[in-house]
């Protein structure tokens, strides 16, 4: 027979009930709090730092730690009168043992209700206030598969949310004792760090000389042989599982011009953003030769276009066109910046958007002419039909491009963009998420753009997956634009505030009206739902 647990009750009102029956929930609206901050984080600990700042965020930190001590001595004192020791208070964090209790949410001999998860518990601090409405949602929508949304059972809450991939670069493995060998080998592996570094927005960079204990996540490493002139191989391979990604083989004899260092760096760059699948982009892109100038340029340029924001569309441009400055047929860069055009107008930001559309789609006919057969140039084709109001024709140009590249995550995410468009939501959305089966680490404008086509169904899923983006990029304007429709929409005015101002600090200028092209809109109740919601906000 099983021994009888401690057991904790989130769903409805808080509850802590002893193992022999006896009621030990805390009377303290702060400290039921505190145990909920605690059980509902990953591996059920947190530091007194973010609790102080959940409870009291509106104190001065002095007086917010001793009011932290107070409520965690007395929380003490009133679990020691039920003799329960589950929770660990120590000098930096808090810690709670679930191995001595049981937990609706999280338990499977406990099947949480349909109940409102800490249901009363009214703290009066604006930042416990923000967590709690996230996570009643998470609880609501955790599962957000086609099957609809369900609680929580049998598992401990997910901690959702796109991550970085991390990667640790290893020095490159030296054969051989002649000095150019060894020079070559830090100078390739410094190269990596660099232009890897270029792209911190997607990757988390680690040198290996710096780092300490495991990582989850991907190393590369490799060797140079001074063999018949320099023999380089370098290789990518998960943690996880041990598995080679990707390896490749490099040979440069003595009369050849020693671009080593670019040449694999380069390479090694291409091979792990299409491995891990950060966007197809990275496939098609990597057959354009250029030098390594101009690709890292173009580097540059799509981070700072995946900000979304009016700086960072117009950094964009500016990197795109130094890559055509110094390679003017880099196709690559004159399609980003045809993007990057449409987008402002898309997003509300362009002041003369008419003339902006003539000057993209006179330059996208010049791109369709000389590479007729190219994904992206028939792409930047089908926006420029949508923002010209057409489209029915924008969807079947992009339905034939998906048909070819049906594993693209970014051609699927154009596709799903243009669906929504039309009136086709909920198409949209399935595509949507098909893109993001597709790989672990997709573009996070994907899921920005999932977020929003949710709200537009009423799907409170979409508060997860606007959290989700924020996790990943805490500046993003679409999904602080999803947040706060979806805080207006539940009746939570303060909250949709904090979000509204917030996105004018991100976006001065920002307004209700112009927070898309109405234009691209076939239904125009897309648009005036969505200037309602936000203008309710003081947008």
């Amino acid at each position: 027979m099983a021994t009888a647990r401690t057991k904790i009750f989130l769903t409805g009102p808080f509850q802590v009930i002893c193992d022999d029956g006896r009621d030990a929930t805390p009377r303290g609206t702060k400290a039921k709090a505190l145990v909920a901050l605690v059980l509902l984080s990953k591996n059920s600990i947190r530091s007194r730092t973010w609790l102080q700042d959940r409870l009291w965020s509106q104190s001065s930190p002095a007086q917010g730690a001793a009011s932290l001590r107070k409520e965690l001595s007395v929380l003490t004192k009133h679990f020691g009168k039920f003799d329960l020791k589950f929770l660990d208070i120590g000098r930096e964090n808090v810690s709670i043992d679930l191995n001595s209790l049981e937990v609706d949410l999280f338990d499977a001999q406990l099947h949480p209700d349909r109940a409102e998860l800490l249901e009363g518990l009214d703290v009066a601090d604006p930042e416990f206030e923000e967590w709690l409405a996230v996570e009643r949602q998470a609880y609501w929508d955790i599962d957000t598969g086609e099957d609809g949304p369900g609680p929580i059972t049998g598992r401990a809450p997910s901690h959702w949310g796109r991550q970085r991939p991390a990667v640790v670069v290893e020095p490159m493995e030296v054969v051989g004792d002649t000095p150019d060998i060894a020079v070559a080998a830090v100078s390739i592996r410094d190269e990596l760090l660099f232009l890897l570094g270029t792209l911190s927005d997607v990757i988390e960079l680690r040198d290996a000389r710096r780092q300490e204990g495991p990582i989850d996540g991907y190393v590369l490493s490799g060797s140079v042989v001074g063999a018949e002139g320099l023999r380089v191989a370098a290789q990518l391979t998960s943690t996880s599982d041990q598995v080679c990604l990707w390896t490749e083989r490099f040979r440069f004899r003595k009369q050849d011009t020693f671009d080593a260092v670019e040449e694999i760096a380069m390479k090694v760059v291409e091979a792990l953003q299409l491995r891990l699948r950060d966007g197809h982009w990275s496939e098609i892109w990597s057959g354009r030769s250029s030098s390594t100038e101009v690709w890292t340029a173009f580097q540059n340029g799509r981070i700072q276009e995946s900000h979304t924001t009016e700086g960072g569309l117009f950094r964009a441009i500016r990197q795109y066109e130094a890559c055509l400055g110094r390679d003017p047929d880099y196709l690559p860069a004159s399609v980003a910046i045809g993007f990057c055009r449409l987008d402002l107008i898309r997003l509300g930001i362009d002041n003369t958007p008419e003339q902006t559309l003539i000057q993209v789609d006179a330059e996208c006919a010049q791109l369709r002419a000389k590479h007729p057969t190219d994904p992206y140039c028939a792409a930047l084709e089908a926006f420029t039909r949508n923002v010209a109001g057409k489209t029915d024709e924008a969807c079947l140009l992009m339905r034939e491009v998906v048909d070819r590249f049906h594993s693209s995550p970014e051609l699927l995410g154009y596709y799903a963009g243009l669906l929504g468009y039309d009136d086709q939501l909920e198409a949209e959305i399935s595509v949507y998420r098909q893109a993001l089966a597709l790989t672990p680490h997709p573009p996070i404008w994907i899921e920005a753009n999932l977020a929003m086509a949710m709200a537009l169904t009423e799907d409170k899923a979409a508060w997860q997956h606007a959290h989700n983006v924020l996790r990943a990029d805490p500046d993003s304007v679409r999904a602080r634009v999803v947040l706060c429709m979806l805080s207006v929409a539940g009746g939570n005015e303060s909250l949709a505030r904090r979000h509204a101002r917030r996105i004018l600090e991100l976006q001065p200028g920002f307004t209700a009206k112009r927070w898309a092209w109405p234009g691209c809109f076939k239904n125009q109740n897309h648009y005036t739902d969505v200037v309602q919601l936000l203008s309710a906000a003081g947008l």
